[in-house]
């Protein structure tokens, strides 16, 4: 591990950099875009899915099934390429729809 320099110059430098403002430059249009967007809203602009309804948003519900029919339900699942989750929906929407 090694130590860190915590002695007065290494301080007095460290101010120095933090004083230096040569760097500095107005911001992009892109960047004042983001910068607007973060004030609005707090953070940066949100992407990606959108947030569902909790209305129509799935529940986990928790259900017992023999260890035998829950092997043959995701060796199924599998087979089709589908979820557990998505198999044992479908299935009860059959069932209560007959």
């Amino acid at each position: 591990m090694s130590r860190k320099n915590t002695n007065k110059e290494s301080f007095e430098e460290r101010d120095k950099l933090a004083q230096d403002a040569s760097s500095i430059q107005p911001l992009t249009l892109g960047m004042r875009q983001e910068w607007q967007a973060a004030r609005r809203t707090g953070t940066k602009r949100r992407v990606g899915r959108p947030a569902k309804d909790p209305r129509l948003k799935s529940r986990i519900v928790p259900i017992s099934i023999e260890p035998a029919l829950l092997a043959k339900i995701d060796k199924f699942a599998k087979s089709v390429g589908v979820s557990r989750s998505r198999l044992v929906a479908e299935g009860l929407k059959l069932r209560l729809s007959s």
